[in-house]
């Protein structure tokens, strides 16, 4: 398998610029530019032709540039993708059309959205690891590497970018990737809209959103509430969100821009994993633990950001940032006093600021960048853990202080080795610190803390060989520790788990991108991952989830994509990822011998394609096919779940109302009705690895704008 897949990704990288056709361009459409972020490098092979796409700027490669020039593997997601005629309930739709990229557990919102970035982040149990998360230049991603998907208000979303794989080192403590949202500026607008959605499973989403630009003042605001029974028992969700900014012109270049984002979830209710005798004889039903100690969370979270960006001279710019996070959580977890702190609670303050400048200059008589910046956060958790008695709080069973706190230098030069070829070097110097103290004394005095000192590199090369044509190649290293959660301590009392450390990485990466004309790009890339001492998890009897080491592991694979303009309103996105993510060595918590075994919890092979119809002065169609290979349940590889293909389709029509916009639009999603899963909670206790996704839903919405 080895051969074979590298042998494909030469054919496919010396392939791709000769068959790759014109594509619809990717990315939201044109916005006005950043007014500090300097002009992207511009691509110098004389031969240019006239008709071209117009260039989309990244950012999250902390050098504002052109996608093309960047050394490294990433996608831009419009606001199109997520947006027009969607449900808007979780990003696992936008996030499945980016190649390497497996997102899952879009129907379980108790246990919040799964991201996996070329297999980094399949362990976890509920939420994102390996992956940072950003806002508006503001971090989700805590301290400790976890993050939480359910603040972010898919209806706000402008656009998202996702960087793969090694160039992640820039922002410390993750191994797969960034994940760049930005929401929606005053100069979105002028904008007055509301939207009111319903459709199968009790779901219904009311939403309004306003942007506007006055003077050297300018707004953006979203309200939404989304309520769904749930597909099945035991899962409804409410969630009533607010996410707002507010933007101020300084002097000729600067802006201020201030954010916020506010959740409210006051009963999220989790069905829970099943067997797969129970999900065949009634995929509606929940696991009857989950219904006996009636397993939910709520959850409360304001998050409250600053970013301020000028220039310090014509070469030079600047940007600050600056936030406040504070979230209150209980959960209800599916076990009782046995098991023992079966309901969690914490109240979280996040809190940190950074700062970078970038310099446009010339070095030895050729064209550079530089950017060298500081990041500094702190996260602090009030963690109590009680007995679940059957749906109520018990006896206390645990009580400590969890800090964390990051501080970090990094800078990334690109130097333009000539006017075609660009070498791009970065490095970041990590200080992470874990305190741990325990007020819960029965037991002992579990407290502790944990120290890591963590050097990132990364270095690259981009070559333009023709114009708008580009092959490039990279090398870099990453850790990642482990969070607060994946710290528990199997013996049942508080403290950190003393044979669990971090997790390290060594990434290496081909690719080529490019387009043709006006009509379209292309993206193919191989990339090889070893990693030692991986995290995994593990469940005990109770079902409680620990994790530990689990030596050596490795992470190869293809990721290709194509977006192709077919004429007459028409467009096709297509994207193709396979891969082999295999434990090299590894003797699990019970004595097995896992070494040659694949990774659970992520398919080795993803397909999707997409084709799209729209006229501005009609409406739009389209129908989207997502197809998932095999994936293993646990680590010992005994429990496969089958390949599932899911087809969503959706239309809108544009309605004439005076000087206003109207349209009408419905949706199907898993159209062919086909039955698989919608999440595998991996190494599950008794085998309850199954949480069975929606059959066949449908949707209709209205959408008003002034």
């Amino acid at each position: 398998m080895n051969t074979r897949l590298l042998a494909t990704g030469c054919l496919l990288l010396a392939a791709a610029p000769v068959y790759a056709q014109p594509g619809a361009p990717s990315g939201s459409p044109s916005r006005p530019k950043d007014r500090t972020i300097a002009p992207p490098a511009n691509d110098s092979n004389a031969s240019a032709p006239t008709s071209v796409l117009a260039p989309i700027q990244v950012n999250a490669f902390r050098l504002g540039q052109d996608l093309l020039s960047t050394p490294a593997a990433v996608d831009v997601i419009g606001h199109d993708a997520i947006d027009q005629g969607r449900r808007k309930t979780q990003l696992n739709s936008a996030l499945n059309r980016v190649p390497g990229v497996y997102a899952n557990n879009g129907s379980n919102f108790a246990q919040n959205l799964r991201v996996s970035i070329r297999g980094f982040g399949a362990r976890s149990a509920f939420g994102v690891r390996g992956v940072r998360v950003l806002v508006d230049g503001i971090p989700e991603t805590l301290v400790d590497g976890q993050a939480q998907t359910d603040s972010i208000d898919l209806g706000a979303i402008d656009r998202m970018e996702v960087l793969r794989g090694p160039f992640s080192a820039l922002y410390g403590n993750a191994t797969g990737g960034v994940i760049d949202i930005t929401t929606l500026k005053p100069s979105d607008g002028p904008l007055d809209e509301a939207e009111i959605t319903g459709g199968s499973n009790g779901y219904h989403r009311e939403s309004l959103s306003s942007a506007h630009k006055y003077g050297k003042w300018g707004y953006a605001a979203t309200v939404s509430r989304l309520e769904q029974k749930g597909y099945r028992q035991h899962s409804k969700v409410v969630k009533n969100q607010f996410t707002g900014k507010i933007e101020r012109d300084v002097g000729a270049d600067g802006k201020l821009t201030v954010t916020t984002r506010l959740l409210h979830a006051p009963n999220t209710q989790d069905p829970g994993g099943v067997t797969r005798a129970t999900a065949k004889a009634d995929r509606h039903a929940a696991r009857d633990a989950n219904l006996a100690y009636d397993a939910r969370q709520t959850v409360g979270q304001e998050t409250l950001g600053a970013v301020f960006k000028n220039r310090l001279s014509a070469h030079e710019d600047y940007k600050l940032h600056a936030f406040y996070t504070h979230r209150n959580f209980i959960q209800y977890l599916p076990y009782g006093s046995s098991s023992g702190g079966g309901v969690v609670t914490y109240r979280r303050n996040f809190f940190g600021g950074g700062a970078q400048t970038t310099r446009y200059d010339t070095l030895f008589g050729h064209a550079n960048r530089l950017v060298v910046g500081v990041d500094a956060q702190a996260q602090q958790d009030d963690r109590q853990r009680y007995n679940n008695d059957y749906g109520s709080k018990g006896t206390l069973r645990l009580n400590q202080d969890e800090h964390a706190t990051n501080a970090a230098v990094f800078t990334q030069d690109e130097f333009a080795i000539t006017p075609d070829l660009k070498a791009t070097v970065g490095a970041r110097y990590d200080w992470l610190d874990f305190n741990i103290a325990d007020h819960f004394l029965a037991d002992g005095n579990q407290s502790g803390s944990r120290n890591y000192r963590r050097l990132s590199m990364n270095a690259g090369l981009n070559y333009a060989w023709a114009h708008r044509q580009h092959i490039y190649a990279n090398i870099a290293n990453a850790f990642e520790s482990p969070t607060f959660t994946e710290f528990a301590n199997p013996n049942g009392s508080g403290g950190f788990n003393p044979t669990l450390g971090p997790q390290k990485a060594v990434n290496y990466e081909i690719g080529a991108k490019g387009e043709f004309g006006h009509r379209g790009r292309y993206q193919v890339d191989a990339f090889w991952v070893e990693v030692r001492d991986a995290i995994t998890a593990y469940a005990e009897q109770g079902d409680r989830t620990f994790y530990q080491n689990s030596g050596r592991s490795r992470r190869q694979g293809i990721e290709s994509k194509l977006s192709f303009d077919l004429g007459h309103h028409l467009s096709t996105t297509l994207a193709y990822t396979v891969a082999r993510y295999e434990y090299q060595h590894y003797v699990g918590e019970n004595g097995n011998d896992y070494s040659g075994n694949r990774l659970p919890g992520i398919p080795e092979q993803t397909a999707f394609g997409e084709l799209a119809w729209h006229r501005q002065d009609i409406g739009y169609a389209a129908i989207d096919v997502h197809w998932a290979g095999s994936i293993y349940a646990n680590d010992a590889n005994t429990a496969r779940v089958a390949p599932h293909t899911v087809v969503d389709a959706r239309v809108g029509k544009t309605v004439p109302a005076g000087n206003h916009h109207l349209t009408v639009y419905a949706g199907v999603d898993n159209l062919l009705n086909n039955d698989y899963f919608d999440n595998i909670r991996i190494n599950s206790y008794g085998g309850r690895y199954f949480e069975p996704a929606p059959a066949r839903s449908i949707y209709a919405g209205l959408k008003f704008r002034l």
